[in-house]
This record gives structure tokens, C-alpha cells and sequence, in this order.
């Protein structure tokens, strides 16, 4: 009863939330929902036949998570899973909410689960999972956890607890997590030196040589699955997410007989990216792309793809807990920053200008910054580009009314 009283409720809150909040009510009706049934997320996962992924680590998880439900469902499983960045309880519940059928808990053959890396071990490992994906460990966030060192052993609860593990095996810390039965996935070593390839967190522990899903060449990109190479027309979305696709087809790997290499290229042809992670949308007539950076790491590999800039519009919201870590992020490589915003825009525009970046000017109000770059003459030959903050570009989809 207590089920039914929860999806009754909790479906019914989340339908009036979105009715007067476009692109809200992610949060609160799983928060309701899980005061009602605190089980309900357990209970909607017993039901899946072929069990839970739990995909997790520091960053790059909700493009892995994406990437491998797109390659489970072209393989011809149904797949539960949930929205991009709600990876923590009460956003596991909502997705439940979301995924369910009127008052029927959500039907799937597997369920494909983003976490949190905190949450990971404290949700994710007591429902022992049928297999754990873990990306990778930055320096990020110590205002959470102190020290990457936290991470790895919340991500350490979490294979344990799993049947079978994926790993980065570029990433030292995440490497030792596994065992003989674990697979690897990660860059060739000449890839892996490359300047777009992802850095890690500082370890002790060495990277894996024999990886059992490999990047061998791009463009394009050719991978190595446990000795057969296969060759890919995947989208250009830089070094970083070639290599959470491989993630995904490793545990691809492990969770499907005889993988189908055939489906895998047509999944990877037509690969669409977590929206707002290098995304491009038409925006008041122009086509704009969209950079989402959350850390220091993704900071440095989006810059990479400003190649093409010729307008920018950088905003740093209030998910950045310590701008410090602004001041590690080399942006010599900018030529200009049209309009800056953001809380902040401040500590942000110190640093561009100590790398003597030109600033066409600073706008303190975010609705109003937007009105201003989103008035310029459209780009003559280069792009449009947003470089957003989590919750920069949730005020900005709200904004424009942007559909993910």
C-alpha cells in the first residue's frame, strides 16, 4: 500500500511542478516519495530480470551511463535508468516516479544506474549489484570529501559489493579496485599522453597495460575489443568522451553474449551526448554550442573545443563552492570573452585578465547578460559558445526554455 500511496503522490507532485516550471521537479517528488516508501528505488529494482549497472565515479558518468543504455537498447534490451545529474537519493526516486506506468513500478529487462560517488556506497553497494562501471578519480570537490583518497574508498564499498567491476584502466586509483574477473577499458598509452586525454588524480597505484577495451586510433576512432579491432563513425566529441564510450562498450561486454559489433557501429553513428555536454542547439536563430564544465579537469578539456570561437558567453554559478580551483584552469588560449556572468563572474574575470583575456563586459544580472550576448550580430565565419556551470545552465535552459 504504501508503494501505490508513493507513486500516487509523488507522480501527481512532479506533474504540477513541471505544469509551472519548465524543466523542474526533478528533486522534490522523489524526496515526498521516499518519506512515504523509503524502499520504493530497492523495490523498482527488484524487478528488473537481468539486474542493476551502477555507473559511478568523479566525472564522466552521466555520458558513460547515456552511452550504455543507448548500446543495450540497440542490442534489444529494455533499459531503466536515470535523468542525467540525478545521481543522489532523492533524484533515484524521482527517476522511479518518472519511469513508472500510472501506479505500476517502471518494467525493464536491466536497469542502468548513474550515482554519485558518495551515494554510490551508501545506495548503490547494499543492493549488490550485478555489475559496478567506474569511470575515474579527480582532485574535485574537496569541500565534500578532504581528499580523492575518500573517493576511492567510497568507490572501493561499491565493487566489492558488485558481481563484476569495469574500470578505467588509465586511472592508477581506480585500477586497484579490481580483480582477476574485473574488465579494463581505457586510451592506448599514446593516446592516453595526448593533451585531450583526461588527467587523474595523484596514486600510488600503477595504470593498466593489457586493457580488454581499448582506443587504439582517431579519427577514426578504431577500439580493440578483447583482441578484434572495430572501427567507429562516432560523432566528434572529443578524446574525453571517446573514452566514456569505451566504457560503456565494456560493460557492454560483459552484460551481452555474443555483442553484436554490427549495432554497436550503427550506436555509435548515431551517439547523441548528455545534453549540455558539448552540445549544439539553435538558439534565437543561431546555432550555438553548449560547454558544460563542472571541475577543473572539465574546464581544461572543453577549452580544447573553443578552436572554433568567435563569440563567448562564460558563466560561473553557485555550484562553484570555491572558486579557487578557477585560478588552475590555464585560459591563456581564449582570445575574448564576449559577455561574463555568474556568481562568479568576478573571481573568474581576475582570472582571464591575469592571462590577459579581453572581456567585452561583465553583466552581475544572468537574465540580463543573456539578453545582451544573445543580442550580438550572429558570428560571421566561427561558433557561438556557452561555457555553463550545472547551475548556470539549468538558469539558462529555464531561461530560454531549452528541451534537453
Amino acid at each position: 500500500m504504501r508503494t501505490l500511496i508513493a507513486l500516487a503522490i509523488g507522480r501527481a507532485v512532479r506533474k504540477i511542478i513541471r505544469l509551472f516550471r519548465h524543466g523542474g521537479g526533478s528533486a522534490v517528488p522523489g524526496t515526498i516519495a521516499s518519506k512515504i516508501q523509503p524502499k520504493l528505488f530497492e523495490k523498482a529494482i527488484a524487478r528488473f530480470p537481468q539486474g542493476l549497472v551502477v555507473v559511478s565515479g568523479s566525472s564522466g558518468k552521466s555520458s558513460t551511463t547515456k552511452f550504455l543504455v543507448q548500446i543495450l537498447t540497440d542490442q534489444g534490451l529494455r533499459v531503466f535508468t536515470n535523468p542525467s545529474t540525478a545521481n543522489i537519493s532523492q533524484g533515484l526516486f524521482s527517476a522511479v516516479l518518472q519511469g513508472a506506468k500510472g501506479l505500476s513500478l517502471p518494467s525493464a529487462d536491466i536497469a542502468v544506474i548513474e550515482m554519485d560517488e558518495a551515494y554510490a556506497a551508501k545506495i548503490g553497494a547494499p543492493l549488490r549489484p550485478r555489475m559496478a562501471v567506474i569511470t575515474n578519480v579527480m582532485d574535485e570537490q574537496l569541500d565534500r570529501f578532504h581528499d580523492s583518497g575518500v573517493v576511492v574508498d567510497a568507490l572501493r564499498v561499491l565493487a566489492n559489493a558488485s558481481t563484476q567491476t569495469v574500470l578505467n584502466g588509465n586511472d592508477p586509483s581506480v585500477a586497484s579496485l579490481g580483480n582477476r574477473e574485473s574488465i579494463y577499458f581505457g586510451l592506448s598509452t599514446e593516446l592516453a599522453s595526448s593533451e585531450a586525454a583526461p588527467r587523474y588524480s595523484i596514486s600510488r597505484e600503477h595504470s593498466v597495460e593489457d586493457l580488454d577495451v581499448a582506443a587504439i586510433n582517431v579519427d577514426p576512432l578504431k577500439i580493440s575489443i578483447r583482441g578484434s579491432e572495430i572501427e567507429l563513425n562516432m560523432p566528434d566529441m572529443g578524446l574525453h568522451m571517446a573514452l566514456n564510450f569505451l566504457g560503456a562498450a565494456a560493460a557492454a561486454s560483459g552484460l551481452v553474449t555474443n555483442l553484436a559489433t554490427d549495432k554497436l557501429k550503427q550506436t555509435a553513428k548515431s551517439l547523441q551526448g548528455v545534453y549540455g555536454r558539448d552540445t549544439l542547439e539553435e538558439i534565437h536563430g543561431v546555432e550555438s554550442r553548449i560547454l558544460l564544465v563542472q571541475n577543473h579537469e572539465s574546464f581544461r578539456l572543453n577549452l580544447l573545443r573553443l578552436d572554433a570561437a568567435e563569440q563567448i558567453f562564460m558563466a560561473i554559478g553557485t555550484d562553484v563552492r570555491d572558486p579557487s580551483w578557477l585560478w588552475g584552469v590555464d585560459v591563456s588560449k581564449i582570445n575574448r570573452v564576449d559577455v561574463l556572468s555568474g556568481h562568479h563572474a568576478i573571481p573568474m574575470k581576475y582570472r582571464l585578465q591575469s592571462c590577459k583575456v579581453a572581456i567585452g563586459e561583465t553583466v552581475e544580472d544572468f537574465e540580463e547578460a543573456l539578453k545582451r550576448f544573445l543580442g550580438l550580430e550572429p558570428p560571421n565565419a566561427g561558433e557561438r559558445i556557452f561555457v555553463v556551470t550545472a547551475d548556470t545552465f539549468r538558469r539558462m535552459k529555464r531561461s530560454l526554455e531549452l528541451s534537453s
